[in-house]
């Protein structure tokens, strides 16, 4: 389950200026020509202060698109949607980021996102078990199941935006999950 620890507000601080450096420079460059050294230039901090944060620059993306999740955790946590209604939030929400979503897939990064999406649908959200009328054995399976279908078209509804809304993106989902695409 996802919990919000209290972060010395120092520490947060300088993680947000190195994401936020990070995120400049994607926007100038590839990912992969990024710099640590670059990173840490361009937000005025020092490497030290990097590594006291993070261990690699993918850390940064992994720190940013995880405090998306706690936002959209606390989001579901306030509300209690039904299974047919996550589906829609976790749309509008993402849709939302389309914009750091787009830069992370064309730079070939989502794979970073879906470490976290799966993490959120599998591991870290107690409160998808109490949605569903399901045998314990098979929560995991349906959760896995939520986690691939929300990531391949997030993913695709973003880079390919053939103009789709989120509740036709809703029907697909929740007919492929019900195998009815099938029949």
């Amino acid at each position: 389950m996802l919990t919000h620890k209290r972060e010395n507000p120092m520490a947060t601080r300088s993680k947000n200026a190195l994401a936020s450096s990070l995120l400049e420079l994607m926007l100038r460059r590839s990912f992969g020509e990024i710099s640590i050294s670059d990173i840490t230039e361009y937000a005025g901090l020092s490497r030290q202060t990097f590594y006291t944060n993070f261990q690699k620059k993918e850390d940064i993306l992994i720190y940013l698109i995880r405090r998306l999740f706690q936002k959209y955790y606390n989001r579901l946590s306030a509300v209690r949607p039904v299974p047919e209604n996550l589906i829609i939030d976790y749309f509008i929400f993402w849709g939302d980021s389309r914009d750091f979503l787009s830069l992370l897939f064309k730079q070939e990064l989502g794979y970073i996102f879906q470490n976290c999406n799966r993490a959120f649908f599998v591991e870290d959200t107690d409160i998808l078990d109490s949605m569903f009328t399901a045998q314990d054995w098979q929560l995991p399976y349906i959760k896995a199941s939520l986690a691939g279908v929300t990531y391949e078209l997030l993913f695709m509804w973003i880079t390919k935006d053939q103009g789709l809304s989120v509740d036709v993106l809703n029907s697909m989902t929740l007919n492929l999950l019900g195998g009815k695409i099938f029949a």
